[in-house]
């Protein structure tokens, strides 16, 4: 999204000239400055004017004027809102351009994501491709891969990033998009890599086939990075002319590196005892599931040890797991102990929590966190409903802890995007849904509304109140049995229609139709544990442990440390870097917390169903 933000004023000095093409329009004012030209106000004004007093299509040709050089002017607001009721059948060709270029960069600055897509989707410009110069088919193609990058639309954005790759002359602008393709392979998981590495076989060999080749390395077998360095040298040995031979992605170039430094001895520094027991086994057994699955495919495993971290101080046994060899640690589970750790300058090996701890501003030297945290879950809530094109939010949350931390943390992302919360309410318990949603949608306004008109005009009426109409979507957080109630209370207010976008709390983790039928429609996300029925790991711990409920996340995120440790230092350097786990898409920030990306779902017919990435209006939930 901030790539998006910031290519609002992308072509706008370029655009001038173009403003001109074919007209005796002024000509703009050149500031003392040298760097940009501008037009006055006298001279967009005498533009509008031309349009007022002209018939179509010279009409659309002087208003398309007037909002080039307010979208020269760096007014991109106004520009907008003077292409909006623009016709663009009425304009030519050039003009046709001019205004794709103009009007999709407005609404890229507008956050207006599906308006821009159509724009840039138009059927007529696909006609325009052959007989544009390479100043306007550039920034065109630039918006066009980051658009669909941003809606999750990956493989399109990777086929205008090659095609950028033939319109590029300047070096650093080439490994720019070399990079962002890069990047935007590394959003797609295994399987949806392997599926376009083999469509793209079917033709010539071909610069695609041999991107989705690398990634297709890059993503298979993440546990042997032995096995990954073998197979990337036959890659470029394969081919020997492709751009990536000349420049391996940041992160492969790490491989090496990684391979001599992989530890020899791991502690997993977990309680074993204590409330907290019950989640460190859950956490440990997860781990050794995907350590033993890793061993029987003939990856290279550590030995690792197990250190009891509610048996006196952390700092006593963290020392004990050193002094005994650990050369790396994973734990602890408990926050505090975190964030008795992130209290230190540096720790002696590198160190991934599986927790977060409260301190923020002060990172530790080689102490990693990682963890399922609500407030991650809400963050990335609040994109997909402001991408969807959402900006007026009401919240509904439970009267929990950790639901006042999920709504907060929502509320938080949400006006950092520029979003609205109208209402934010809370029910106790399974308390009296009807009211609190009923006051939150102001239908007691309505119907006052109502009974001031009778009073006014002396005489009954029928009358069917109306919910707020300024709000457009709500965000809940709940358990399953209460979110079974609020979907249907919604609708017995009046709301029926208005989009639900939940934590993943409503979900128990099994699909049962009967109960919650009730739920259909609620979007949440969730992880992809849920929705991966045949991941050999996963398997593997139900067959020992059966299903237990809140602890299925907890092995999850057992499986995924073992993934992460030896990826630590890549990670850390490549923060484009995705490794899709039983957790979600997991990346790391410059404080070395990892960051997790979960699956979305929606229920239908009372069973959660995946959704794609990014929902548009034409593309219903439920």
């Amino acid at each position: 999204m901030t790539l998006l933000r910031k290519s609002g004023r992308l072509a706008a000095a370029g655009l001038i000239g173009l403003v001109l093409y074919g007209c005796s329009s002024p000509q703009p004012t050149d500031n003392s400055s040298g760097q940009a030209q501008h037009f006055t106000q006298a001279e967009i004004r005498q533009m509008l004017t031309q349009a007022q007093s002209a018939a179509s299509p010279q009409r659309e040709h002087f208003l398309l004027q007037a909002a080039a050089a307010m979208h020269a002017n760096g007014e991109l607001h106004k520009a907008h809102n003077l292409l909006t009721p623009l016709d663009p059948d009425q304009l030519s060709n050039d003009d046709f351009v001019l205004y794709t270029l103009i009007y999709s960069d407005t609404a890229l600055a507008e956050q207006s994501y599906f308006l821009a897509q159509r724009i840039l989707t138009n059927p007529r410009l696909n006609q325009q491709w052959q007989r544009l110069p390479a100043e306007q088919e550039i920034p065109l193609r630039e918006r066009r891969a980051t658009l669909f990058s941003t809606l999750g639309e990956t493989a399109a954005s990777i086929q205008e990033r090659l095609l950028l790759q033939s319109l590029l002359q300047d070096p650093e602008m080439l490994r720019a998009n070399q990079e962002a393709l890069w990047q935007s392979l590394m959003t797609m998981d295994e399987a949806e890599i392997d599926l376009r590495r083999k469509q793209a076989k079917q033709t010539a060999k071909n610069e695609l086939q041999g991107w989705y080749e690398l990634a297709a390395i890059s993503k298979h077998n993440p546990s042997d990075l032995q096995q990954q360095l073998q197979q990337v040298n036959r890659w470029i040995a394969r081919w020997p002319e492709h751009p990536a031979s000349f420049n391996l992605p940041a992160d492969l170039q790490l491989l090496q590196q990684l391979v001599n430094e992989q530890p020899r001895q791991v502690a997993l520094l977990l309680p074993q005892q204590g409330s907290l027991a019950r989640a460190g086994r859950a956490v440990r057994d997860g781990f050794m599931a995907a350590y033993f699955n890793a061993r029987q495919n003939g990856a290279r495993v550590p030995d690792v040890r197990f250190y009891d971290s509610a048996k006196g101080d952390i700092y006593s046994q963290y020392n004990r797991a050193v002094a005994d060899g650990a050369e790396l640690i994973i734990g602890p589970l408990d926050k505090q102990m975190v964030n008795l750790l992130s209290q230190q300058k540096d720790l002696p090996v590198p160190t991934l929590a599986v927790n977060y701890s409260d301190q923020s501003a002060e990172t530790t030297d080689n102490l990693f966190q990682f963890g399922l945290s609500t407030e991650d879950e809400a963050s990335q809530t609040a994109q997909r409903a402001w991408i969807e094109g959402h900006r007026y939010a009401l919240i509904l949350t439970n009267d929990s802890s950790w639901s006042t931390r999920s709504a907060d943390a929502f509320r938080n992302a949400w006006e950092a995007l520029g979003g609205k919360v109208l209402n934010r309410s809370s029910f106790a318990g399974s308390g009296d849904y009807s009211n609190v949603i009923r006051s939150a949608l102001q239908i007691d306004n309505s119907q006052k509304r109502a009974r001031d008109l009778r009073a006014q005009i002396g005489r009954s009426f029928e009358f069917e109140p109306r919910r707020r109409q300024d709000a457009d979507f709500l965000y809940l957080v709940a358990t399953p049995d209460q979110a079974r109630q609020v979907k249907p209370t919604l609708a017995f207010h009046y709301a029926s229609d208005l989009p639900v976008y939940a934590s993943s709390h409503i979900y128990t983790g099994s699909n049962d139709p009967k109960l919650d039928r009730d739920m259909d429609g609620i979007r949440f996300s969730t992880l992809p544990w849920f929705f991966d029925s045949e991941d050999a790991v996963r398997k593997s711990i139900l067959r020992e442990a059966g299903s237990s409920g809140s602890f299925e996340k907890l092995y999850a995120l057992g499986a995924d440390s073992f993934q992460i440790y030896p990826r630590l230092k890549q990670l850390q350097v490549t923060p484009y870097l995705r490794l899709h786990g039983l957790t979600g898409a997991l990346s790391m920030n410059d404080k070395g917390l990892i960051e997790r990306e979960q699956v979305w779902a929606t229920m239908k017919g009372g069973s959660a169903r995946s959704l794609p990435r990014v929902v548009s209006d034409s593309q219903p939930g439920s």
